[in-house]
């Protein structure tokens, strides 16, 4: 049974998933846990080649290749002077915390109270002197020579140096270097602990202008800045503030002040619907689907302010190639959803009302693509198979973006010719109708980190849309901008 993480660790896991999804195809992003959670359990304070191979080999000879890739350039730095050994990167305040099994005081993971007595870790009160340290001589710190310029000899005595009586020195000792003052683990720079975490790479942000949840900093009292984010939380409905961690932490609220002011407006409003699904209601609040996915930031953030329980959404069952044909027909339509949402919905319309027509088009089955997943090993052509219809039509519906349209392209070619295949028109033109009234321009969409998929065909989707329509979904798709289904739900069908 593998052991259970600290909350250290479990922060270093979340930083290397995020990281190593970053640089991973998409077919190989659901891996990425899995490996950052090996990376974190490997025993010893480093990793070597061996470990990556154990790693990584579980999985076929293709994804072993990227994976061990990834590993190594997001995950891991080389240890100067060994090679095939390297040292984990983490979060730089994880790296000059001072033990790895110990949880901080004021940890992303913790949700109560703060500590007036803990010293915060980033923020310096200018308002205070710093008084240096005097030696016994009566000087300061700044008044010694370097080191480095010392023209004393290695092995001579200096003046106030304690002398090692003879009789305890040990056979070999004279050729024996002076050991430093605290030993460096393999891998660590022997520059003092404080700014260790500033010269190791952190993703795209830092402590003073984090991009992650991960890299907020706790600060005790902080200058007028902070005071005034402060000021700025305290207007929240009080769920927000109540358990201190969002006080502790003003950049949290910095960085997603969008996502919390429209969910704070929700709460005040009592307009926090209990029936769409969590993506939906994550892209009515702050544009980003997957912001409360389990695992993201805003899940973690939620976590942390104790209001995880607040945001009510509709439960979702697990993803496997599922499907709804409510009966069989001679003829059939099947409309493909890639993503789950949009399946409940057209699932539940169908189920629930007896609906047979969708946006217009009559529709006789519902299947769940799941992305990728539905081009593999001729599924979707065997499942068709199974619904005994002497004829089917299939329907493609996915997200606005590169991946999307890749994926209805390609599995317009999978299926061939056995089955007449084609976009599902009315829903695409009515998530670009949704998206206009929000972005007018189409740079305004949501980024994607697609720019390893090259442009795909657009022509599909777009020869039946009006040329406004089509000319804006060109614009998002080559901008490596995302549409996503979730902008539509069960009320727009």
């Amino acid at each position: 049974m593998a052991r259970k993480l600290t909350d250290v660790e479990r922060m270093n896991l979340d930083y290397l998933r995020e990281a190593l999804c970053q640089v991973l195809e998409p077919s190989q992003k659901n891996k990425a846990a899995s490996v950052a959670s090996s990376l974190v359990r490997v025993r010893g304070d480093v990793v070597t080649d061996e470990d990556i191979k154990r790693i990584v080999g579980k999985y076929g000879k293709e994804a072993q290749v990227a994976l061990t890739a990834a590993v190594c350039s997001e995950a891991l730095d080389p240890v100067d002077g060994q090679d095939g050994v390297y040292a984990l990167r983490v979060p730089p305040q994880v790296e000059g915390a001072d033990g790895a099994g110990e949880k901080a005081e004021g940890d992303a993971d913790t949700a109560g109270a703060v500590d007036e007595n803990e010293p915060a870790p980033e923020v310096v009160d200018t308002s205070e002197t710093v008084e240096e340290p005097v030696a016994a001589d009566g000087t300061t710190a700044a008044e010694e020579p370097a080191a480095a310029t010392d023209p004393t000899p290695a092995d001579a005595s200096k003046p106030g140096d304690a002398q090692v009586p003879e009789a305890s020195a040990q056979p070999g000792d004279a050729a024996r270097p002076a050991p430093p003052a605290r030993a460096e683990k393999p891998g660590r720079s022997s520059a003092p602990r404080t700014q260790r975490g500033r010269l190791r790479r952190v993703g795209k942000g830092s402590p003073s202008h984090p991009t992650q949840l991960s890299e907020v900093p706790y600060v005790r009292r902080g200058g007028p800045a902070e005071t005034e984010v402060r000021a700025k939380i305290l207007e929240l409905d009080q769920r927000f503030w109540m358990n201190g961690w969002l006080l502790s932490h003003p950049g949290a609220y910095t960085l997603f002040e969008r996502q919390l002011t429209a969910i704070n407006d929700a709460l005040v409003n009592g307009a926090l619907p209990g029936d769409i699904t969590r993506r939906q209601l994550a892209y009515q609040m702050g544009g980003d689907e997957k912001f409360f996915e389990y695992g993201s930031d805003g899940h973690k953030l939620l976590r942390a302010m104790g209001m995880e329980d607040v945001i009510r959404h509709r439960p979702m069952p697990k993803p496997d190639l599922l499907y709804h044909a409510p009966r069989r027909r001679k003829h059939m339509r099947v409309l493909v959803t890639e993503n789950l949402d949009p399946w409940l919905d057209v699932h539940d319309l169908m189920y629930e009302e007896g609906r047979t027509t969708i946006l217009g088009e009559r529709i006789h089955a519902v299947v769940l693509g799941g992305g990728t997943p539905i081009l593999e090993h001729n599924r979707l052509a065997l499942l068709l198979d199974t619904l005994g219809a002497d004829s089917v039509e299939v329907l493609y519906w996915g997200d606005i973006d590169r991946a999307g349209i890749d994926i209805m392209v390609r599995l317009r070619d999978v299926l061939g010719e056995h089955y007449p295949f084609a976009p599902f028109t009315p829903a695409y033109q009515l998530m670009i109708d949704k998206a206009q009234e929000r972005y007018p321009d189409p740079a305004d969409n949501e980024q994607t980190c697609q720019v390893n998929l090259g442009m795909p065909d657009m022509s599909l989707m777009c020869d039946d849309l009006t040329e406004e329509a089509a000319a804006y979904a060109r614009s998002v798709v080559e901008g490596c901008r995302l549409i996503p289904q979730e902008i539509l739900t069960r009320r727009d069908l």
